[in-house]
């Protein structure tokens, strides 16, 4: 009997030992493939597992800081001096960000802080678009601002160019100032 003891703690031994040298490559493989940032918190680790564990809470705390300033920027937006497209895809970048966060908008939601956002001179499509039945999609919402934009662009080049125009009808020819 004492025979089988020896055989099973020596195997026991060298399992050990594989074991130890096999956590000591995990925690240099870590040490090598993970941020600066990091490191403090895999090198206060004795096993592989606690590396882990303290690597999850960091980043669980990381994502959660990330959603929340991600749903701070989404809410604030607005299109202030941005062009349509360009304020459609902002948007639509913050909310692929949220999504890589494992937070999924709906595309109403989407709709709703887009509408939201727009300038003053959007009001009346804003207003027709809140009245619908049934919401646009966030894409189909993009095509109609497109459409929009583009004839309320048209709608102020008219209007400033008529404007011009009676200015330089009103004047006298050669004349300079306000006559």
């Amino acid at each position: 009997m004492d025979g089988v003891n020896e055989v099973a703690h020596e195997l026991t031994y060298k399992d050990f030992l594989a074991w130890e040298q096999a956590t000591s490559r995990v925690l240099y493989c870590l040490v090598c493939c993970v941020h600066n940032q990091m490191l403090g918190y895999i090198n206060d680790a004795k096993l592989p597992k606690d590396a882990g564990e303290n690597m999850k809470k960091v980043f669980a705390a990381s994502i959660m800081a990330r959603k929340l300033q991600l749903r701070q920027d989404l809410n604030n937006i607005q299109q202030r001096d941005m062009l349509v497209a360009d304020y459609t895809s902002k948007i639509k970048d913050i909310c692929d960000s949220l999504g890589s966060t494992n937070v999924a908008l709906e595309e109403d939601k989407m709709v709703q802080i887009c509408l939201g956002g727009l300038k003053q001179r959007f009001r009346s499509f804003r207003t027709a678009i809140c009245t619908r039945a049934r919401p646009p999609s966030f894409f189909d919402l993009h095509s109609m601002l497109m459409v929009e934009e583009n004839h309320v662009g048209m709608t102020r080049r008219s209007s400033l160019d008529n404007h011009m125009l009676y200015i330089e009808v009103g004047r006298p020819r050669g004349c300079t100032r306000r006559c």
